[in-house]
């Protein structure tokens, strides 16, 4: 009989599905809102062409009204007929959004009950370990490090060789790959404090990762810790 058992499913895989199941549910939510409201007024379109077409026909059929009442009267009648084919086109593009939201949550269903039963997939010893700065990392590092004013003080410590340092490169990639996440969705302030204000310390302080590179490259200082065991 094997000692070995099926790993259980990675519950942070499980958290992302369930989240994009609770987008996709406000998505069908807000998308079906939208199309009952064109529905609403699609119909009132449609009403509002029915008296005029009510009203046109009236008219030309009343000896009492003048050519240029029954010229009105048909050009109201155009007109709502307009409103009505907008209308129409509105009301189809919220049925098509209505429909592609409960496409997306049938997806994002299938994919957390398949989350709930996928075993996660097991952690490698060195799994998160930066194996060095990525091209784009590095470039964003020395973007960003030039317009720092916040961190150019006398108690502020830089290393030119940054990519030298592995917890460096780790709190930098991480930094980074958050930056593009709150740029995409506009949250920028967040990513300052919640982000970058926390490393900051750690990367640009007296006693953070660069403190033995004072005046000199120091790289290794970078590994006393493994060199103590």
């Amino acid at each position: 009989m094997s000692d070995q058992t099926t790993p259980a499913p990675d519950p942070r895989v499980i958290e992302r599905a369930e989240a994009a199941v609770a987008a996709a549910t406000r998505a069908v939510v807000n998308t079906e809102a939208k199309a009952a409201a064109a529905a609403d007024v699609l119909a009132d379109a449609a009403d509002a062409v029915s008296v005029a077409e009510t009203k046109v026909e009236d008219f030309r059929g009343e000896d009492t009204k003048l050519p240029w009442q029954i010229a009105a009267a048909e050009a109201d009648l155009a007109k709502k007929k307009r409103a009505h084919a907008r209308a129409q086109a509105r009301h189809a593009a919220t049925a098509e959004k209505v429909a592609a939201a409960e496409e997306m949550l049938t997806e994002a269903r299938a994919e957390l009950a398949q989350a709930r039963v996928t075993p996660a997939e097991p952690i490698p010893d060195d799994a998160g370990m930066p194996p060095g700065a990525p091209p784009e990392v590095v470039a964003w590092v020395e973007k960003l490090t030039r317009y720092l004013e916040s961190q150019e003080r006398d108690d502020s410590m830089w290393c030119p060789q940054w990519q030298e340092h592995p917890e460096a490169v780790w709190r930098f990639t991480a930094l980074h790959r958050e930056f593009e996440i709150s740029f995409q969705d506009d949250t920028m302030s967040s990513w300052w404090v919640n982000h970058f204000d926390r490393h900051a310390p750690f990367l640009f302080g007296r006693t953070g990762i660069f403190q033995a590179c004072e005046t000199t490259h120091d790289p290794d200082r970078t590994f006393r810790f493994a060199r103590r065991a």
